[in-house]
């Protein structure tokens, strides 16, 4: 008799876990999605603006993340090779 009257309690505790944790799965991936793809949109940006390909975004899924940073950080940009500065002529 108490051994059904403790298999119940623990059956409606793990049917309540298992509701909680399904919730909080789903709302951590209703979070978790919308802003990783929202950091990958912000990284193809910046690297399309600095010349290189926007699907290298890609890299910011990993750990590897700073070593790449300083990488692009480092290297030499190709928009930055086709860009033209305009001097004044000198005033004689």
């Amino acid at each position: 008799m108490i051994e059904g009257f403790f298999a119940l309690i623990f059956g409606l505790l793990s049917a309540v876990w298992g509701i909680v944790m399904l919730a909080s799965t789903a709302l951590l991936l209703g979070l978790f999605i919308p802003m990783a793809l929202l950091w990958l949109w912000i990284l193809a940006r910046i690297l399309q603006r600095a010349g290189y390909s926007g699907w290298w975004a890609l890299i910011g899924l990993t750990p590897l993340l700073p070593l790449a940073v300083w990488v692009f950080a480092f290297s030499s940009w190709p928009a930055a090779q086709r860009t033209v500065v305009l001097m004044p002529p000198e005033r004689g």
